[in-house]
């Protein structure tokens, strides 16, 4: 886990309003409010593990109003608070866990001092695996299957995912999926789609795909070659996860920018040099794929990060 903002060594006048800043380019916030902006202190600790990001922050109490994300978000809280969406509301408290579909708003109290963990993960990977309807936006009991995926969530945030071998770090990234859709099954006695994402071909495909993001020359040959697997079964497994390579690497690629443009260490870079690092030869061609993927172009997404 990388420490990305901590007021440890901030002006006090200066410690609200930069963290306002990071919670906009880290989190699926757009507005915090604090009861005593000079006594206000924050750290936020980020990671990523395959296609997931791991997120732990200590704050002062606050309000947070929360906007629309692409992302789901499983949350793990060490402190109490009260959430409000348009229909319903609930308290949060350490004996459930949370899955969040940010795309509803809602506002979140805390009772005091905030303390909370989180899991992002991409919309589409999860709900291949299971249907959310019944489970998103309410309280999950912290028990049985959802007490091990809460443990297994928090021994990764403990040891930091920086140091896994690329291979090890996606085969816990498909585990730990699949581990979150049985545990949510489990919940409704739903069976998750499970193995196509998890096997081991794909995952090398997976892993020869990260290795070659910034290549502007890698293909579908090349990738497959990489992996040791033929490409006619490359697109075989892919399809299994109703993707294929080429469209992979596009996702991955897109992924790696939005990335970088929601990183406040990277926001000296240009467009375009965040755009050729991840593989695009065509400025052009990358702000069309980037707003067919995300609904903005590259520079107003940054902007409202």
């Amino acid at each position: 886990m990388r420490t990305i903002f901590s007021t440890a060594e901030l002006p006090p006048a200066e410690a609200f309003d930069y963290w306002t800043d990071v919670v906009c380019a880290n989190l699926p916030g757009r507005w915090v409010e604090v009861s005593d902006r000079t006594k206000f202190y924050a750290e936020m600790q980020t990671g990523a593990l395959g296609d997931l990001g791991l997120v732990s922050w200590r704050a002062s109490p606050s309000i947070s109003h929360i906007e629309s994300s692409d992302d789901l978000v499983i949350l793990l809280p060490c402190s109490r608070g009260h959430v409000e969406f348009v229909s319903h509301s609930f308290e949060i408290d350490h004996q459930n866990l949370y899955l969040f579909d940010v795309r509803q708003p809602h506002i979140a109290r805390s009772f005091g001092p905030v303390e909370r963990t989180l899991l992002r993960i991409p919309r589409e990977v999860l709900e291949r695996r299971i249907n959310l309807a019944a489970s998103v936006n309410r309280p999950l009991p912290l028990r049985n299957d959802l007490a091990v995926l809460s443990a297994f969530v928090r021994e990764l945030i403990r040891i930091g995912p920086s140091g896994l071998s690329g291979p090890a770090a996606a085969t816990i990234s498909q585990q730990l999926l699949d581990l979150t859709a049985v545990a949510i099954g489990s919940l409704s006695g739903v069976t998750p789609r499970l193995g196509a994402a998890s096997q081991y071909g794909t995952l090398k495909l997976r892993f020869a795909i990260d290795r070659q993001l910034s290549n502007p020359a890698t293909d579908r040959k090349s990738i497959s070659a990489a992996a040791g697997i033929s490409e006619r079964h490359a697109n075989r497994l892919l399809a299994l996860e109703g993707t294929s390579i080429r469209r992979l690497l596009m996702e991955r690629r897109l992924a790696k920018a939005r990335a970088a443009f929601e990183d406040p260490l990277q926001r000296h870079r240009s467009i375009g040099e965040v755009a050729f690092a991840c593989g695009f030869s065509d400025l052009s061609h990358f702000t069309h794929a980037f707003k067919n993927r995300y609904g903005l172009t590259p520079s107003d997404y940054r902007n409202t990060r």
